[in-house]
C-alpha cells in the first residue's frame, strides 16, 4: 500500500484507488477546437502531475487548442511552467492557442510575469463553456 499524506489528510491512496487532487484537467473537443479546462490550484505539483497527460493530450490534439484557466483558484510558477509547455507544444506552424485566464488574478499573474504578450488571449471566451461531470484529477 502506498499512502501520500499532508499533515493527517490522506491525499492519495494507491490500495483502495482514491485521491484528493487541488487540481484537475478536463478535456473535450467542441466544434474542432481541443479545450484543455483546467481547475484547482494549478502549482509544481499540478505540473509535474497533469504534464504527461496534457503532452499527450496535444500529440492529438487539431490545430486548435483552448487553454481553459477559469476555474484556476492558484498558480505559481510552476502552473506558468505548465502553460509555457503548453505554448512549446503548439507552435504557430502546428496550430493556434488561445489562454482564456479566467479571473482577474491570473490575468495580473500573467501581466506581471510579460506572458501575457506571449499568449493569444481572446476578449471572450473562443468556445462556450460547459461544465461536465464530477471533478477528479485525470480526466
Amino acid at each position: 500500500m502506498i499512502t501520500l499524506r499532508e499533515g493527517k489528510k490522506t491525499l492519495l491512496d494507491w490500495e483502495t484507488g482514491t485521491a484528493d487532487f487541488t487540481f484537475g484537467l478536463h478535456h473535450r473537443v467542441v466544434n474542432g477546437t481541443d479545450v484543455l479546462a483546467f481547475w484547482g490550484e494549478l502549482d509544481a505539483w499540478a505540473d509535474q502531475e497533469l504534464a504527461p497527460r496534457v503532452m499527450a493530450l496535444l500529440d492529438h490534439a487539431g490545430p486548435r487548442v483552448v487553454a481553459d484557466l477559469r476555474e484556476v483558484t492558484f498558480m505559481d510558477a510552476g502552473g506558468l511552467r505548465l502553460l509555457v509547455r503548453i505554448r512549446k507544444r503548439v507552435t504557430p506552424a502546428r496550430g493556434t492557442l488561445w489562454l482564456v485566464p479566467g479571473s482577474a488574478r491570473n490575468r495580473r499573474l500573467l501581466r506581471i510575469t510579460s506572458l501575457d504578450k506571449a499568449f493569444t488571449i481572446p476578449a471572450g471566451a473562443p468556445v462556450p463553456y460547459v461544465r461536465t461531470g464530477t471533478r477528479s484529477g485525470f480526466r
